[in-house]
């Protein structure tokens, strides 16, 4: 960063966020399923803010600033989608009743309640943080490039000196 940039934590928190919140809802989430499609978004709205950001203190804005605000926008979006995770987490006896239904074999009833047991518990919120933050980390910088490419700002040049009469 150099000297007068502003700070991009404001624009990182609420890129990064608002990609963990709409990841964490059922359903919305899906759109992830997209090329990570909301993680991506997430970088780039990242990218956007600080752009302004940048535009409003007369600093550059290039391609790599915007990867890096949107690398720093992992960091949040990792955050914030594992603790959505946890709060929007499915029921084991829902889970169970419905694959009841489905003539699961026994052995396999056995193994996807043990996995559903480890994965709603800390274990499974540290994966879950740590597989967020590499997702997070490879399209949301993606997404800070694109956005650091649509929104470049050049920085405020010197005044042009005016062209003045020729002396004779």
């Amino acid at each position: 960063m150099k000297p007068g940039s502003p700070s991009m934590l404001k624009a990182t928190l609420i890129g990064g966020g608002a990609a963990g919140v709409l990841s964490s809802i059922p359903i919305v989430n899906a759109l992830n399923c997209l090329c990570c499609s909301l993680v991506i978004g997430g970088g780039f709205l990242a990218a956007y803010l600080y752009s302004q950001s940048c535009r409003s203190h007369g600093v550059e804005f290039r391609p790599g600033t915007g990867a890096l605000v949107g690398l720093v926008a992992a960091f949040f979006y990792a955050i914030v989608s594992t603790i959505g995770g946890l709060v929007f987490r499915p029921d084991l006896d829902e889970v169970m009743s419905k694959l009841e239904g489905a003539n699961v074999p026994p052995e396999a009833m056995d193994w996807i309640t043990w996995a559903f047991q480890i994965m709603s518990g800390p274990l499974g919120a540290l994966i879950g943080f740590g597989l967020g933050l590499v997702v997070g980390a490879i399209f949301s910088t993606i997404g800070g490039l694109i956005g650091g490419a649509a929104f470049k700002v050049e920085p405020a040049g010197p005044v042009a000196p005016s062209a003045g009469t020729p002396g004779a």
